[in-house]
């Protein structure tokens, strides 16, 4: 039961990482392949740069307001802490990142894979 229910949540988990990517496909998409956007050390995106421009700032808010809400869900319905679902949803990140794209390590370090 353990596994089915963990799978299901790996499963959820990965259609919101491909949500919030869809959501703003392009804009993403760009922004990570040009270095300005990678997978956060805790479930979310950030910036690579110490300063985002506004608009940079806009998408990385709306990515993770539509990853957070989705996170929020899968907690309640298997009975999970946010942090165990976005500790999850962080590792699933990592493996999916494209060679060439950036994913920030638990120390918080920026490297590109």
């Amino acid at each position: 039961m353990i596994k089915k229910s963990f799978k299901f949540v790996l499963s959820v988990i990965t259609g919101l990482i491909l949500f919030s990517s869809i959501a703003h496909a392009l804009t993403l998409q760009q922004a990570k392949q040009q270095g300005l956007i990678g997978e956060a050390n805790n479930g979310y995106v950030a910036s690579v740069q110490p300063t985002p421009s506004p608009s940079l700032r806009a998408l990385i808010d709306s990515v993770n307001n539509k990853r957070q809400q989705g996170y929020l869900q899968i907690s309640k319905k298997n009975n999970l802490s946010l942090d165990d679902v976005t500790s999850m949803a962080q590792e699933k990140a990592v493996k999916k990142t494209l060679p060439g794209l950036y994913f920030q390590t638990k120390t918080g370090d920026w490297v590109k894979k």
